[in-house]
């Protein structure tokens, strides 16, 4: 661990840790993780150290068993739920994580009651049968699908259960990959 100068409150206050871990059906990875003791600031990613291709995961969460399957979502993977209709889109400051099925529809479900506080109408309806759906799901009571697509390969669902596949080339250019990238030649 290191510390160093927080980006947020200019202290020097920042912890910031890096350690490698080799995780099975995935291959080696690199966690970097940083909080801030003044501000609570906090930022974690994940980066595969090993040179991957452009890849969607997908499995099919049935019963209550396959809500610890592992979650590995690095800040360029777009994570979809196509039973909520909800897809997931990297931005400039997205956190790489590394969690379980139920932990990605715990973080929907989040950002879910947040939107219930500040929704009114049709779209606060909306919200209120997602939340249901959710409940649902992390019951193990009703089936979905997981989907993970990462144009730089560092993401991933590590389950005997998951399919695997290379995305192709127009897939690939759909994606955002949360990083700002200049062109040279305009």
């Amino acid at each position: 661990m290191q510390q160093t100068i927080c980006p947020v409150c200019k202290k020097t206050t920042l912890l910031f840790s890096m350690l490698t871990r080799e995780i099975p059906y995935f291959g080696k990875v690199l966690i970097l993780s940083s909080k801030c003791s003044s501000c609570g600031f906090k930022h974690n990613d994940v980066f595969n150290l090993e040179i991957k291709e452009p890849t969607e995961f997908r499995v099919e969460v049935k019963n209550e068993e396959d809500l610890m399957i592992r979650v590995i979502r690095s800040s360029s993977g777009t994570v979809i739920v196509p039973e909520l209709g909800i897809k997931i889109e990297p931005g400039p400051q997205c956190q790489g994580a590394i969690t379980n099925v139920e932990g990605v529809l715990r973080r929907i479900e989040k950002v879910l009651k947040y939107q219930a506080r500040v929704q009114k109408g049709k779209k606060l309806e909306r919200v209120k049968k997602l939340l249901e759906k959710i409940k649902r799901m992390i019951e193990g009571k009703e089936k979905f699908t997981l989907i993970i697509k990462d144009p730089l390969g560092n993401s991933g669902i590590i389950s005997k259960k998951a399919k695997k596949r290379k995305l192709k080339k127009s897939e690939i250019s759909k994606l955002k990959t949360g990083y700002i990238l200049f062109n040279v030649n305009p």
